[in-house]
């Protein structure tokens, strides 16, 4: 009976250094793996008296609790992760120089709840980068501070991928380059062809090994506000150029309009403007829509009356 009291005594006391040597502490905001931040001994004393008067002597019992060097989670935002592929050379862009598609980016390091991770291609995996901090530790078992280490992760959302496929989408739309015919003053009565330059679609696809993320962004409807004050017109892409054959016509495109009155020797302010929609898709089989880009531009346009002169016959 006695023996078993004390038995029951002393696991009383040494289960909390169990849980205490395999739970996860943080610490800077890195989470580390393993060990127990302190150096202090643990001592366990049991007294036990029998129940019959007959004292026991004090029985002390030592454990040593080995304690492993720190593994931290390298801290790492968006930013330090490209600059990890800026410096090896593992981000890669190819750029269409008419900007008709085919930029590809290709990612090696990313940043994942604020850690720094990787894609190996020669393991095949996803992993997070980690040092060592063997301080406190009395079993590093070869290991020094300062050491790294890779260890293998669940893969990421493609989401990740997202925002650096859309940039790269986005950033090459500029401002709508007109084509309207007359170009730069027209006769009163006498139709106009609208349109500007056409452009994109732009489609970039960001890959993380086996991950990618695709967004698109196309010329969905132009618009011309003559500046007369009248609703301006809404054209489907970049509006319809004059083709070769019909310069000579007096009748407006079918993305046109007419102006009717002169303008006085002063240019009215045409507003031309481009909508860009944008969407995307990712390689688990979502897709959505981003918000619309609209371009503007703005050119004088001058409007004069055609002056005929009768003759008596």
């Amino acid at each position: 009976m006695l023996t078993r009291r004390l038995m029951l005594v002393v696991l009383a006391l040494v289960s909390p250094l169990v849980v205490l040597q395999v739970r996860e502490v943080s610490a800077d905001g890195n989470a580390d793996i393993g060990g127990v931040p302190t150096t202090v001994v643990p001592v366990i004393t049991a007294v036990v008296t029998d129940p019959g008067g007959t004292v026991v002597p004090s029985t002390t019992t030592t454990m040593f609790v080995e304690i492993p060097c720190y593994w931290y989670n390298h801290i790492a935002d968006d930013a330090l992760a490209d600059r990890y592929n800026q410096v090896t050379a593992e981000i890669i862009e190819v750029l269409d120089p008419f900007v008709t598609g085919g930029l590809r980016i290709t990612i090696t390091y990313y940043s994942d709840r604020g850690w720094l991770h990787r894609w190996s291609d020669v393991a095949g995996e996803f992993q997070r980068h980690q040092y060592a901090d063997c301080t406190g530790a009395t079993a590093p078992n070869g290991v020094s501070t300062g050491d790294t280490r890779w260890v293998t992760v669940a893969a990421p959302s493609p989401l990740i991928l997202l925002p650096a496929a859309t940039d790269r989408a986005t950033r090459p739309i500029t401002l709508p380059v007109p084509l309207v015919s007359p170009p730069d003053r027209s006769a009163v009565n006498l139709g106009l062809w609208l349109a500007v330059e056409p452009a994109g679609p732009i489609s970039v696809r960001a890959s993380l090994g086996p991950l990618w993320a695709e967004t698109t962004a196309t010329m969905a409807f132009t618009s011309f506000d003559p500046g007369t004050g009248d609703r301006a017109v809404v054209c489907a892409g970049n509006g319809t150029p004059i083709p070769a054959d019909r310069l000579g016509t007096v009748d407006e495109g079918p993305c046109g309009y007419t102006y009717t009155s002169d303008t006085d020797g002063v240019p009215l302010a045409m507003t031309i403007t481009s909508t860009w929609s944008v969407t995307w898709r990712l390689s688990d089989g979502s897709s959505g829509t981003a918000p619309d880009i609209a371009v503007t531009t703005v050119m004088p346009y001058a409007v004069y009356e055609i002056q005929t002169v009768g003759v008596d016959g």
